[in-house]
């Protein structure tokens, strides 16, 4: 009905919005194992080795009510940014640590 070209471009129709940004995925697939969200550092260093690249920043969460004369609450979170990239045959993919595990897993474009 389509053709070898039509069915082409129904394909990479369909693929589009994946490749337009990250997916979470909640898991991450390595030579030494498969990471999840809530590994530790230790453990994605192991499963998966170093990252190609990392960013680490500090992040101020607040919490509380904002009524007037209602304590806030404050928390420092230190968040890690990984991403790593396992060649043009696979997907890169961002891992994102809050205090030193993992808290989300992103599936991003094509590696190189």
């Amino acid at each position: 009905m389509f053709g070898k070209a039509g069915i082409i471009a129904v394909t990479l129709l369909a693929l589009a919005p994946c490749a337009a940004g990250a997916t979470d995925t909640g898991t991450m697939i390595c030579k030494g194992g498969i990471v999840s969200i809530g590994d530790a550092i230790p453990q994605v260093l192991q499963k998966c080795g170093p990252p190609a690249f990392s960013t680490q920043r500090d992040q101020v969460e607040v919490g509380g009510s904002t009524k007037p004369g209602v304590t806030r609450t404050f928390t420092r979170i230190t968040v890690d940014d990984w991403t790593y990239n396992f060649g043009s045959n696979e997907f890169m993919y961002r891992v994102i640590f809050e205090n030193g595990n993992v808290a989300r897993i992103e599936s991003l474009e094509w590696g190189y």
